[in-house]
């Protein structure tokens, strides 16, 4: 079986239904999911309406839990505008109670297992959600990565892509799909086959005109949304 990795997509919709549609040619059968899904841009709700749709396999990332704090208390949401821009004062606005108590379901770690292959869902690390693994610091957490008895150990937050091996087991960051920061505009995500054990990164070229014109809209003075793009 083929299975889609996705992660940190970030209410960027186009960037997320070109890769589906990508996955789907490939001819992925399940899609998993590593947070994210709100904050940065703008259309979390479709994103959201997709991934339930295709009955994705999905965790919670740092900006969900940015959200659901806010839901709580404005209160820092000026603070978290500077720093993130307006989108997730768009996805407290326009998420609806469907697509909040999808949220608040998610967990921030999943271990599943598909022909015979144990996957363990996380975001930033599987103990840490918020720490970011990059490829160059990777070896500062080897001995407790080898803690965790699975096949694959699914990572997102940093936007880069990274593929590590621990004699047997695989650690894998897909990339970002709503906000790569590895040197160009594609959308980033990976393949995985579970016959073969294969590793495919994926990168796949979206319309960001859409998207270039709504952060001209909604954060025309934030810098860093837009030098992705």
């Amino acid at each position: 079986m083929k299975i889609c990795i996705l992660s940190d997509i970030h209410g960027n919709y186009d960037a997320m239904k070109k890769c589906i549609l990508e996955a789907k040619k490939e001819g992925v059968k399940t899609i998993l999911c590593l947070g994210d899904y709100v904050g940065y841009y703008y259309e979390p709700e479709k994103c959201i309406d997709l991934l339930i749709k295709e009955k994705a396999i999905c965790i919670k990332g740092n900006h969900e839990d940015i959200f659901l704090e806010l839901l709580k208390n404005k209160k820092k949401l000026p603070l978290f505008i500077t720093k993130y821009g307006n989108g997730i004062n768009l996805a407290i606005k326009k998420l609806k109670t469907k697509h909040i108590n999808f949220i608040k379901k998610l967990k921030n770690n999943k271990e599943i297992v598909i022909d015979n292959l144990k996957f363990l869902l996380s975001h930033g690390s599987p103990w840490d959600p918020n720490l970011y693994i990059y490829p160059n610091k990777f070896q500062n957490y080897i001995d407790t990565f080898k803690k965790y008895k699975c096949d694959f150990i699914l990572l997102g937050h940093t936007h880069i892509q990274m593929k590590k091996k621990i004699k047997k087991n695989i650690v894998l960051n897909p990339g970002s799909v709503g906000q790569p920061r590895d040197g160009d505009d594609l959308a980033k995500w990976a393949i995985i086959d579970t016959i073969t054990k294969k590793i495919i990164f994926k990168k796949t070229k979206f319309n960001s005109t859409n998207l270039i014109k709504k952060i001209n809209k909604y954060d025309p003075n934030n810098k860093k949304l837009i030098k992705y793009f």
